[in-house]
């Protein structure tokens, strides 16, 4: 499943959106341009924004009219146009003489922006030891990757989720201790360990251990899907689709039976 509740389709239209200025208290009338559409709603960008999420806004397009509530506000990338994402208030869907997709699952999914770790991880095997709270056996072991606020821990029988534990890496000679929590399992490869508290002396000889060793690269990388296009016109990444059409007997149904040797009906 999808990011978005339903189909949409690319579209480039001229409209306009008239509703009531917050700010002067009096009508307003801007045009915009659809960008996208699907049954329930669409995207539209516009030069001045003064509506917020909750208005209701009248579009006209042509001939067709309706009225819409304001789900969010955004703007380009560039930060020259708002956008705008509209719901039909109404039940009846939207159709405006366009052959919109059926209503159906979207394998839409937004691009990653940033990444979202917030410390770098390196892959280091480094000798481990683990003491759960309710056992008095420590659990020896080995890091596949490590950063300054956590770790993973090749184990076979993995720990349970938020369990808390004593935690020691081995840095040298010495050992740097932690308490840690559990906040990921891979059933018969590891653990992931979050460390909660660790002294800044074992923070620091952690931190210039781990970073001789190569960098773990994120798989939430910022660059975008290779099935997503780049739209010069949204200045955003959407999903490339092609549409097309299968008839339903095709022209040449009378060769392909006798091919198959199937009986006519």
């Amino acid at each position: 499943m999808g990011h978005r509740q339903e189909p949409r389709i690319e579209l480039n239209s001229q409209a306009s959106l008239c509703g009531m200025d917050p700010h002067q208290g009096r009508s307003f009338l801007e045009p915009v341009m659809i960008r996208n559409i699907s049954h329930r709603g669409l995207l539209v960008q516009l030069r001045r924004c003064v509506v917020k999420p909750g208005d209701i806004v009248v579009l006209r397009r042509g001939q067709n009219k309706g009225r819409f509530q304001v789900i969010w506000v955004g703007e380009t990338a560039d930060g020259q146009r708002k956008q705008l994402g509209l719901w039909h208030v109404l039940s009846a869907p939207l159709f405006w003489g366009l052959d919109l997709p059926l209503p159906a699952p979207d394998n839409y999914r937004r691009p990653r922006l940033h990444a979202r770790r917030r410390h770098r991880r390196y892959s280091r095997e480094l000798a481990v030891e683990l003491r759960g709270d309710n056992s008095r056996i420590p659990i020896w072991s080995s890091t596949s990757d490590i950063s300054e606020a956590g770790c993973f821990v090749h184990m076979l029988n993995v720990l349970p989720i938020s369990a808390s534990l004593d935690i020691a890496v081995w840095v040298g000679e010495a050992k740097v201790w932690a308490q840690g929590i559990v906040v990921s399992n891979l059933s018969g490869s590891g653990t992931g360990i979050k460390f909660i508290s660790i002294c800044e002396e074992g923070r620091q000889r952690l931190r210039e251990l781990i970073e001789s060793g190569p960098e773990v690269a994120d798989r939430r990388t910022t660059a975008p899907d290779e099935s997503l296009g780049w739209d010069s016109e949204t200045e955003t990444y959407s999903e490339q689709m092609e549409w097309s059409y299968t008839p339903k007997y095709p022209e040449n149904l009378g060769t392909l039976r006798k091919q198959a040797r199937v009986p006519p009906d």
